[in-house]
């Protein structure tokens, strides 16, 4: 069986995705090759080709620090089993040491991807509600009115017509 750690220089990566290189090892801690991250070079479709040049080695574990959700989905969809360093101050030892894994078996045990994030703690934009104060501090005052402390108008179907606060860019 392979083993495939996701690395930075000569340490094990601190995100699987942002891993600079690969580095193959068998059971007995032998390297057997290193890849590029095709991150670099594949952009949007760097998951699949990292999944497909994991399973074109024969790699059967992964061992990383830290992953996301979807990387770690698409891993367990290939049949990869997929292990999280328990501490990221070990030695080269340590790493190929089960006793210093823990397993992943969910998807939702990797980190939410970060546009979600970012979307879950933005307000939503759009259409003013009469009952809630606009992010300049002036309260909406409903469709088509001018916010009072910007001068803002908010016109047709929720969209901005003119220029102010930004509450609803």
């Amino acid at each position: 069986m392979t083993i495939a750690i996701a690395m930075n220089q000569d340490r094990p990566a601190g995100h699987f995705m942002k891993a600079e290189h690969f580095a193959l090892f068998d059971d007995d801690g032998q390297v057997l090759a290193q890849f590029a991250n095709p991150r670099v070079t594949e952009g949007c479709g760097a998951k699949n080709a990292l999944i497909a040049m994991l399973k074109a080695n024969q790699v059967t574990r992964v061992v990383t620090r830290h992953i996301g959700e979807h990387a770690l989905a698409g891993l367990l969809d290939a049949g990869l089993h997929v292990y999280r360093l328990t501490n990221g101050r070990l030695n080269p030892t340590q790493w190929l040491s089960p006793a210093y894994w823990q397993p992943l078996t969910n998807a939702s045990q990797g980190r939410p991807a970060l546009q979600r994030m970012k979307q879950q703690s933005q307000p939503r934009k759009g259409a003013c509600r009469a009952d809630q104060m606009c992010g300049c501090g002036s309260k909406r005052s409903g469709l088509g009115s001018a916010h009072r402390g910007c001068g803002k108008r908010q016109g047709k179907d929720g969209r901005d017509s003119g220029k102010g606060c930004g509450c609803h860019d």
